[in-house]
């Protein structure tokens, strides 16, 4: 004898609508109170600094800078960023290669251009350098700006700085290395690249609408817990007029018999 299988209760998908919804539905609920309260809580004046969600928004740099240090003179490179003391000069897809101080000009050296910028930090020109391949070191000598290619040949500027020649001559030059910078440094740098960052308004309000997990299909997540909530209450209504009917013949079935 086969036991005959029992249909699925309705209350039983309503149970599980139910929890499924609700954490969309503590998302909506806490989101929506603290935007109402934006000026309460200063939202908008509240920077987010956890690297995981500024990956997310893709406005953390990554890996790790390249700096050259003369003096106190610093200049560094993130991503495409390059950064003037610790503060965003200028972006470039050339890799930085070195600087050079000559006077008050600072040569900052890419692949193929040179970008001169005074003792503040000030832009004054970037120049391109024809050179047989991509520069690879930069450097003072006979006062000039020297710079060493990856073919180990040496160029050296004229004296505006605005053009460089080959030189045939093997210069004595005092190339620029590599350096290391301190924790607080490496801060200031994460600071500048990320501008103004993100608040934490943006980011509640991204996650009340559900922008937060894609800026294209993102809002259909929440606009799937709005129908979800609606089901949940059209659901309930025939859950419980369903048992109001139950109850109802099974009165009326004790009743005549």
């Amino acid at each position: 004898m086969t036991r005959k299988r029992k249909s699925f209760p309705f209350f039983l998908w309503h149970r599980r609508l139910g929890l499924a919804g609700l954490i969309l539905l503590f998302v909506l609920s806490i989101t929506g109170i603290m935007l109402n309260h934006t000026e309460d809580f200063e939202l908008d004046k509240t920077s987010i600094k956890s690297d995981l969600l500024l990956d997310w928004y893709n406005i953390n740099p990554q890996g790790e800078p390249s700096t050259f240090k003369l003096g106190n003179i610093w200049v560094s490179q993130w991503n495409q960023q390059l950064f003037f003391n610790g503060k965003t000069l200028f972006t470039h897809a050339e890799q930085l290669q070195g600087i050079a101080v000559l006077d008050d000009i600072i040569a900052i050296a890419l692949e193929h251009h040179v970008l001169l910028v005074d003792a503040d930090g000030e832009i004054i020109e970037l120049i391109p350098v024809n050179t047989s391949s991509a520069i690879h070191k930069v450097g003072t000598s006979q006062k000039k700006i020297a710079l060493l290619d990856k073919e180990k040949n040496i160029y050296l500027s004229n004296a505006q700085l605005s053009s460089w020649k080959p030189e045939s001559n093997r210069l004595r030059s005092n190339w620029s290395q590599k350096t290391e910078i301190n924790e607080t440094q490496l801060d200031d740098l994460k600071t500048a690249y990320r501008g103004d960052g993100l608040n934490l308004e943006k980011f509640i309000l991204d996650l009340h609408s559900g922008r937060i997990f894609n800026d294209s299909w993102g809002i259909y997540i929440m606009d799937a817990a709005a129908i979800l909530m609606m089901l949940l209450g059209i659901s309930g209504i025939w859950v419980w007029w369903s048992r109001k009917l139950k109850i109802r013949r099974k009165r009326h079935f004790q009743k005549h018999h």
